[in-house]
C-alpha cells in the first residue's frame, strides 16, 4: 500500500499556524519514506544547535548533478522566520515533486531549503508582524540567535546559517537559479506577489537581460494566464496618497542575497508574498509562483546555462574591466502599477502610510492602475579598474578566510615578490554614526597611486580572472559600499586602517 502524502502544519490547522522546526523536519522525513531517492544534507549548524536540511529532490551528488547537464534551481525559505508562506509552499512543491508533478525531474534538478532561519523561527508569537494578515497562532521573528538579519549577511559572513549556505550550497551544488522566499512590508497595490532579479549593476548584463527581457515576463504571464494572479516587480510607492510620484525597489548592495548571487554570474528571484491578503492565499500564490519558475526553467533552461557559463567565460578572458564601487537609484520606465487607492483619514482615524509611516490614510480596497515611474535599476556613479589581482597582507588571515568560504581562490606568494602596483591612499576615514548588524560602517574616500613594491613570501594574491571575479571585487575594493571595508572585516584597528588597506594594492599585468 502506497503510503500517504504528509500535509503541511498550516493546511492540518486551516492556516491558523505556521510550521515549527520538528513539523518540518517530520515533513521531509515522510517525503523520504514515499521516495527514497529524495536524499536530504545538513548545511549548517545554527547557534542553537538546529541542523538546517537541504532536501536534495533526487538522488544526486554535486558531482553527478553537474555531469546531468540538467539546471540546478536552489529554493530557499524562512529567512525572516515571521514570513512564514515560503516555508509552506515549499513544503507543498517538495511534496509535489514526488507525486503530481514527477515529470518535472526528468529536466530540472531541485534543492530546497524549507527552514532556513530555524533558530528565529522557534519564537513564534501572534505579537510577531501584527499587519501581516494571518497565520492566527503567531510566527517566528525576523532574526537568528545572534540577533542578525540573514539577508543582510551575505558579504561579511558572521552567522553560521550564511557561511554554510554559502559553503555547503552555492558553492558545492553550484545553482543555475536561487529562488528566496520572502514577504512584503510596506505600501498598499493590487499584486498578489512582487518580485526581483538582481539589482546589482555589476552583475554581468547578459543574465540581467535575459531575466528583465524573458524569464520574469514569462513567468508574469503564466501567472495571470493559469492562476489569475496579479505579479510584478517588487516596490513601494514613494508616497501612498501620491503613488504617481513613482514605484520604488529597494536596494542594489550584495548584503541582500538577490543582489549577491548575482554577482556570481547566477539567476536569481527575490519572492514576495503580499503581507495584507489572507494567509492561506499568500501560501498558495507562492506555491504557484515556484511552479511556474520550475516550468520557465524547464522551457529556458538550456538557454541560461549558456548565458550563465559564457559570463564565466569572458571573465576567465579577462574582459572583466570596469566595476561599479558608488550607485543611484534610476528609472527604468513609465507603467502602470496597481495602486490600492487610499484617502487622507480624518482626524484621529486610519494609519499611518505603511512606507514612510508619515500622515494618516485610509484604505479604500479599490484597485486602481496607474501610470508613473518605475524606478526599478540601479546605475554605477563612479567606477573603478579592475586589476590583474589584490595582494593582501600575510596578517590578514580572517578577511582570506571570508574570501575562501564565499569560494574566491586565494593564492599565496612562496618568495619574496616585487611587483608594480598602485596602493589606496586615504584622504577621508568615516565609521557611521549609527550601529547596523552590529558593525558601524566605515566608508573610505581617496585615490589610487602607483608605485613599486617588495612584497613577502606569505602575501595573498586573488586573481581577478576567476569565475567569482566580480563578487572578489566587490568585497576587496576599498570604496565598495558592502565589501572588507565597509564591515571592519580587515584586523587593523581605526587609527591604522591605512596600512591594512595600502596592502591591498592592485597588480599591474
Amino acid at each position: 500500500m502506497a503510503a500517504e502524502l504528509p500535509q503541511t502544519t498550516a493546511e492540518t490547522s486551516n492556516y491558523l499556524s505556521t510550521s515549527r522546526y520538528a513539523e518540518v523536519m517530520a515533513f521531509v522525513g515522510a517525503i523520504q519514506r514515499i521516495d527514497p531517492d529524495v536524499r536530504v544534507e545538513t548545511f549548517a549548524t545554527t547557534n542553537e544547535g538546529r541542523a538546517l536540511p537541504l532536501v536534495v529532490v533526487g538522488p544526486y551528488t554535486p558531482a553527478s548533478a553537474r555531469a546531468s547537464g540538467k539546471p540546478v534551481v536552489f529554493i530557499m525559505a524562512n529567512i525572516h522566520a515571521g514570513e512564514v508562506e515560503g516555508k509552506e509552499a515549499a513544503q507543498m512543491l517538495l511534496r509535489d515533486l514526488v507525486s503530481t508533478h514527477r515529470k518535472l525531474r526528468d529536466d530540472v534538478i531541485v534543492l530546497i531549503a524549507p527552514i532556513y532561519n530555524a533558530d528565529g523561527n522557534e519564537h513564534i508569537s501572534p505579537e510577531h508582524r501584527t499587519n501581516q494578515h494571518g497565520p492566527l497562532n503567531g510566527v517566528g521573528v525576523r532574526e537568528n540567535a545572534q540577533a542578525l538579519d540573514l539577508n543582510r549577511d551575505y558579504m561579511k559572513l558572521e552567522s553560521p546559517e550564511a557561511r554554510g549556505l554559502i559553503a555547503n550550497v552555492l558553492n558545492r551544488w553550484d545553482p543555475l537559479l536561487t529562488v528566496d522566499l520572502h514577504t512584503t512590508n510596506g505600501s498598499y497595490h493590487g499584486y498578489q506577489l512582487t518580485y526581483s532579479p538582481t539589482l546589482s549593476p555589476n552583475a554581468d548584463d547578459d543574465i540581467i537581460d535575459f531575466e528583465r527581457g524573458t524569464l520574469l515576463p514569462h513567468i508574469r504571464a503564466a501567472m495571470k494566464e493559469r492562476h489569475g494572479k496579479e505579479t510584478y516587480y517588487y516596490g513601494n510607492f514613494v508616497e501612498q496618497l501620491q503613488p504617481e510620484k513613482g514605484w520604488y525597489t529597494f536596494d542594489q548592495r550584495p548584503r541582500f542575497g538577490n543582489n549577491y548571487v548575482g554577482l556570481r554570474n547566477r539567476f536569481t528571484i527575490l519572492s514576495e508574498a503580499y503581507s495584507y491578503i489572507d494567509f492561506r492565499v499568500r501560501v498558495e500564490v507562492t506555491h504557484e509562483f515556484l511552479h511556474e519558475i520550475l516550468a520557465a526553467v524547464e522551457k529556458y533552461g538550456p538557454k541560461m546555462m549558456r548565458t550563465a557559463a559564457k559570463a564565466d567565460e569572458r571573465i576567465a578572458a579577462g574582459k572583466l574591466r570596469k566595476q561599479g564601487v558608488r550607485f543611484e537609484i534610476a528609472k527604468w520606465k513609465e507603467t502602470e502599477i496597481l495602486w490600492e487607492k487610499s484617502v487622507p483619514a480624518e482626524p484621529g482615524q486610519g494609519a499611518p502610510d505603511p512606507w514612510t509611516e508619515k500622515g494618516a490614510i485610509v484604505r479604500t480596497g479599490e484597485i486602481v492602475p496607474m501610470k508613473m515611474p518605475d524606478y526599478g535599476v540601479f546605475a554605477a556613479t563612479e567606477k573603478e579598474e579592475v586589476p590583474y589581482a589584490y595582494v593582501i597582507d600575510a596578517a590578514e588571515t580572517h578577511a582570506v578566510d571570508v574570501l575562501r568560504t564565499h569560494g574566491i581562490t586565494v593564492e599565496t606568494l612562496d618568495a619574496e615578490t616585487t611587483l608594480k602596483v598602485e596602493q589606496f591612499a586615504i584622504k577621508e576615514d568615516a565609521l557611521a554614526e549609527h550601529e547596523f548588524q552590529k558593525h558601524h560602517e566605515r566608508t573610505l574616500t581617496g585615490k589610487w597611486k602607483s608605485r613599486e613594491e617588495t612584497f613577502p613570501a606569505g602575501t595573498f594574491l586573488v586573481r581577478m580572472n576567476q569565475p567569482l571575479a566580480r563578487l572578489a571585487f566587490y568585497l576587496l575594493e576599498p570604496r565598495s559600499d558592502d565589501g572588507l571595508v565597509n564591515w571592519n572585516v580587515l584586523s587593523a584597528p581605526p587609527g591604522k586602517i591605512e596600512k591594512a588597506v595600502a596592502v591591498q594594492a592592485t597588480v599591474v599585468p
